[in-house]
């Protein structure tokens, strides 16, 4: 239990501080005293995201680090993370299974589907609200396997143990 909540805690802080970062580099560009902060911000998710500013939601004069469905996915995952205490009970038997999965990703793959070929030329409202659906169920999917991953990890006893000098054939 102990590693539950420790994990837990870990991953709600370090999804905090990611959030925080995507709203950090707008604001920092925007003071006359930390514009390069903001711009080492920027270059930090420039790997992650397009960062088209047509396709991000802006604040503080300026688009955040990243997309409109990047931003979504990542408040979203924090949205699911602050609620997973609450409304993991109604999960039984442990983690989700497939089916939740495809739940979560499949109207975000039908928006980026139906973009890429052309069917829907989608907006950067359903890019959110796709991204945030996504988003905020997948807690539900990485805290239970994290908990899980941790607790195995401090909890098993070495399973490989120091040989003698001789070989395994000569003992």
């Amino acid at each position: 239990m102990r590693f539950a909540r420790i994990t837990y805690a870990v991953i709600l802080s370090g999804t905090a501080a990611w959030c925080a970062l995507i709203v950090l580099a707008p604001a920092a560009s925007s003071s006359a005293g930390f514009v390069a902060f903001g711009g080492i911000l920027y270059a930090f998710f420039s790997p992650l995201c397009h960062q088209i500013d047509a396709r991000s939601f802006h604040l503080f004069g300026g688009p955040l680090a990243v997309c409109g469905r990047c931003s979504a996915i990542y408040f979203g995952f924090l949205c699911g993370t602050v609620a997973y205490p609450f409304a993991s009970s109604l999960i039984r038997g442990g983690r989700p299974g497939r089916m939740f999965l495809l739940v979560a990703v499949v109207p975000m793959l039908l928006d980026v589907v139906l973009e890429v070929t052309g069917i829907h030329e989608s907006s950067n409202a359903l890019h959110a609200v796709t991204g945030a659906w996504f988003g905020t169920l997948l807690p539900f999917l990485v805290i239970p396997g994290a908990v899980e991953g941790v607790s195995q990890l401090l909890t098993k006893p070495n399973s490989y143990s120091i040989q003698s000098e001789k070989g395994p054939i000569d003992a």
